[in-house]
């Protein structure tokens, strides 16, 4: 009975003692596991989840199985959220600044374009209106016979307003090297008025005098126009040809020779208001002013024509009157 009691004892000390010898490299693995597991958390969470993983897996522990995996989980958001470059602050997704100012430029061109085409609609209507208003006058007053067409009407005020050539008796030249060379006057930039220094003489007289040159040759000289002392005036070489009048001013002038009676230089009253009006006629023609009337004194200082440079008060008269010359005076004297 003792003996029985000592051997049940001996089995239930021995198969106590294999039970923590069974136990006990578990729980030695646990523990070492913990150390392990505490080390590594220290360098890398990485590391720490797959032990705990690893250690949850070969233990069959749940609660460390599930750790693991919310430790996984929570190592791996933070991994696939993106960082921010270090010193730069997130301002969200500026426009870039080129672009605007793209747009901006593209938006005020389109503006343009559009302030443009209206404008160009306008001015056509207002010309398709004038041009279907100018029509129907001009042809309802063809049908009732009554006024004139818009170009009859605009012609006739501008001929109006225009200063017609005065009679001229048109006797020129035969071309030759003394008085009428044939050059082209290409440009006329000034008219030059002389006298004949020759008192008494008729301007058929100064023309004969310049055609004798011809056989004389004793100088060259001419003018494109003789204006004599009752008021005739005589065209001796054509306005597209130079005359020998001034010799450093032939290529771009138009010369008038005056006749006069006293020694003085001083011009009749026919010769003074044949040369007003042939001046103003010359000027409107040629598209000049009373500043580009000279005298030959003012180009060379010769004393050409003598009373107007002698008296220079009268000179600018003469210039005066040729500004204000009108047409209605031309057609009131050819009566």
């Amino acid at each position: 009975m003792g003996q029985a009691q000592r051997s049940d004892a001996r089995n239930g000390s021995r198969s106590t003692e294999e039970g923590w010898r069974t136990q006990y490299p578990a729980q030695r693995r646990r523990n070492r596991a913990g150390e392990h597991a505490r080390r590594q958390s220290r360098n890398s969470d990485g590391l720490e989840n797959l032990e705990l993983w690893e250690i949850s897996r070969d233990d069959d522990n749940s609660r460390i199985m599930r750790l693991a995996d919310r430790e996984q989980v929570r190592s791996g958001q933070r991994r696939s959220r993106p960082g921010s470059p270090p010193g730069r602050r997130s301002t969200g997704s500026p426009r870039p600044v080129s672009s605007i100012k793209r747009r901006r430029a593209k938006k005020r061109r389109l503006n343009l374009y559009r302030i443009f085409v209206f404008l160009m609609i306008g001015v056509c209507l207002i010309l398709i209106y004038q041009t279907t208003g100018a029509i129907y006058r001009m042809v309802h007053n063809e049908k009732t016979g009554r006024g004139k067409g818009i170009v009859e009407i605009v012609s006739e005020k501008i001929e109006a307003n225009r200063v017609q050539p005065p009679a001229i008796i048109v006797d020129y030249l035969e071309p030759n090297d003394f008085s009428r060379p044939g050059t082209e006057l290409k440009k006329i930039r000034s008219v030059f008025v002389h006298y004949t220094a020759n008192p008494g003489t008729s301007a058929q007289q100064n023309r004969s005098y310049f055609a004798n040159l011809a056989e004389t040759h004793e100088r060259s000289a001419s003018a494109h126009f003789i204006i004599g002392y009752e008021g005739e005036l005589i065209q001796c070489i054509p306005l597209e040809e130079q005359a020998y009048a001034v010799a450093t001013r032939n290529e771009d002038s138009i010369s008038i020779e005056c006749c006069y009676l006293d020694e003085d230089g001083k011009f009749t009253q026919e010769t003074y208001d044949t040369l007003v009006h042939t001046l103003a006629w010359l000027t409107q023609e040629y598209h000049l002013s009373a500043d580009d009337i000279l005298r030959h004194y003012d180009c060379g200082g010769k004393k050409c024509p003598l009373y107007y440079v002698e008296h220079e008060d009268a000179w600018e008269k003469l210039l005066a009157d040729v500004e204000d010359y009108e047409p209605e005076k031309s057609a009131e004297a050819e009566k």
